[in-house]
């Protein structure tokens, strides 16, 4: 399977700092403002993409999207014990505990946690997507907009009811979802500065246009709307072969 990645994080209008993060085999990138960085590879073993969402103030919450996102993301832990369900809540919890025994070690990190949402996707073009938090993963369903994942916000409020780390000794319970990986706009995770200050109705025109700048103009969505947080947008696209027939998925 041949896939493309476009990742774009942004600072927002309001905040001084960019407290997300994005993660992809044990790397991770940040930053103010910049344009989307593109890759397309071959996917020859499987591949984790996660987006981290900061909490904590600039210090803590920079530092656990980080060390989440690149913990997540980094090959090593899954190639000799392979990845499902089980493997990846023992590892999502592990990353949890590492945040908590940091944020109780040092003073300026105190409380600091994070959101996350990805993806694991496998040679054969399968994914498997999860979130713990209130960031999210997108795909287009015929002519609408789908949100794969599970908001672990308290109901009319901004509260969390789950996330990374946090100085909370929880047992952290992700949310998953099993699908292909779609030819673009494919499947998109966000963190919640895109959907708090962009519409659903706006977010899913601009992804069923599907235009090549769709992550730039989701992220100027959020911005107009007031950007008032860190957004941060990363498409994961299928690449069809030249010549290879596309093969629709039919939804009930």
């Amino acid at each position: 399977m041949r896939m493309r990645i476009t990742a774009l994080t942004d600072r927002g209008h309001e905040r001084e700092h960019n407290e997300d993060c994005v993660g992809w085999n044990g790397w991770s990138m940040t930053g103010g403002r910049a344009n989307p960085l593109v890759f397309e590879f071959d996917v020859v073993q499987p591949t984790v993409v996660v987006v981290c969402d900061g909490m904590g103030g600039h210090a803590g919450g920079s530092t656990a999207s980080r060390i989440a996102a690149e913990m997540l993301s980094t090959p090593e832990w899954f190639v000799s014990t392979g990845i499902a369900h089980g493997q990846l809540t023992e590892r999502i919890q592990h990353v949890s505990d590492r945040l908590n025994d940091l944020s109780g070690a040092r003073s300026e990190l105190t409380g600091m946690g994070c959101t996350a949402v990805g993806a694991v996707v496998h040679p054969d073009g399968s994914a498997l997507v999860f979130n713990v938090g209130d960031s999210r993963c997108y795909r287009i369903e015929g002519r609408y907009l789908a949100q794969l994942t599970v908001d672990h916000r308290r109901s009319g409020t901004n509260v969390l009811t789950q996330a990374l780390g946090g100085g909370r000794r929880l047992i952290v319970e992700p949310d998953f979802f099993e699908c292909a990986v779609p030819e673009a706009p494919g499947l998109l995770l966000s963190t919640d500065g895109l959907d708090d200050y962009a519409t659903q109705d706006a977010i899913e025109e601009l992804a069923i246009e599907n235009r090549p700048d769709l992550a730039v103009r989701l992220r100027d969505l959020a911005l107009a709307g007031g950007g008032g947080d860190n957004v941060t947008i990363v498409q994961l696209e299928y690449i069809r072969p030249v010549g290879a027939v596309a093969i629709e998925e039919h939804h009930g």
